[in-house]
């Protein structure tokens, strides 16, 4: 009798555990990809990989395989509400799936059912050597002109071994504290046509692993940028204004062009260049202030192509955090 009392209570706490596990399994959830190029013809063979759960635990659980002739592949597991991934092919850069997050669940499913995600594949195209730094560095001065040099990655002479001032920075700070300063920092330039453009990166391209487009463009640089920066208080920290490091944003930057020469009206030299994410200005811990930004300019004159090799970058000798890694 005993034995079977042991056996019963075994069981129900067995039903227990089993019951009180499956009321911690994810639901499960279905997600569909369609893969097509920038001129959207669907990409067939496409390797995508979507990461779902294994069921009780926080381990990823992979589901790949490979496009149809229509560009589509789909997979179903369970999830935690949030679906990514990626999708490979030789020839065209990598691309994210986003992130699918699902809000309401019914019977063990997440909703909806049928979840469709536009992946745009972007073909690598001709990509070339160019010079490539993150810059994290003090500004030599306050209240003056401080000029970069972007061929040498330095700071001009006599506070670098720069030779051209591509870039010309002037930078004013009101510095009090951690929470209560105002930063105004103003980019120029050398030469009356040198300028720098606002750039957005196309919406399809957004989680790609090449994001920009391929060349700068010819005109419309303007020739000066502002920089403003302040902290709100002193109980509330910074307000919206401040955001130091922005420079690993992959929707938005700068086309530029420096060392530009025009003769009868005509172009006839010129380097253009790109700055991924933001010019951040931060006041804290220097005494002048950090300079932070990443960019890519090319070396040869008058060639607008700005889709590089990492493997070929101009600049030696850098640092791994001053080597940018994304092309």
């Amino acid at each position: 009798m005993k034995t079977c009392g042991k056996f019963l209570i075994g069981v129900l706490l067995i039903l227990s555990l089993t019951a009180s596990a499956e009321s911690l399994g994810w639901p499960r959830a279905r997600l569909a990809v369609h893969v097509t190029d920038e001129q959207g013809r669907a990409v067939p063979d496409a390797e995508v990989k979507i990461f779902f759960r294994q069921r009780f635990s926080d381990d990823n659980a992979w589901i790949t395989g490979k496009t149809d002739s229509e560009g589509r592949f789909s997979g179903e597991g369970y999830s935690d509400m949030r679906l990514g991934g990626s999708v490979a092919k030789p020839g065209y850069y990598l691309a994210g799936l986003g992130w699918t997050i699902f809000k309401a669940s019914s019977s063990g499913q997440w909703e909806p059912r049928d979840t469709v995600v536009e992946v745009v594949l972007r073909a690598v195209g001709k990509p070339v050597a160019l010079a490539a730094k993150r810059v994290q560095t003090e500004v030599p001065a306050l209240n003056q002109p401080c000029g970069y040099d972007l061929e040498k990655g330095d700071w001009v002479i006599p506070y670098g071994h720069g030779m051209h001032s591509d870039l010309i920075f002037v930078i004013q700070r009101d510095y009090k504290d951690w929470s209560n300063f105002e930063v105004n920092a103003k980019v120029t330039f050398s030469q009356p046509l040198d300028g720098l453009i606002r750039m957005h990166a196309p919406a399809y391209a957004h989680n790609s692993a090449f994001s920009w487009e391929r060349e700068a463009p010819e005109i419309g640089y303007l020739p000066s940028h502002s920089i403003h920066y302040r902290s709100l208080d002193l109980h509330t920290h910074v307000d919206r204004e401040m955001s130091f490091d922005t420079t690993h944003d992959r929707e938005s930057g700068y086309f530029f062009r420096v060392r530009s020469i025009e003769q009868n009206g005509r172009l006839t030299a010129a380097n253009f260049g790109k700055i991924t994410g933001d010019i951040a200005i931060d006041p804290r811990d220097t005494k002048t202030c950090y300079i932070l930004f990443t960019y890519y300019v090319n070396l040869e004159s008058l060639d607008r192509n700005l889709e590089w090799d990492p493997k070929q970058n101009l600049l030696r000798g850098l640092t791994f955090l001053e080597t940018p890694h994304d092309p």
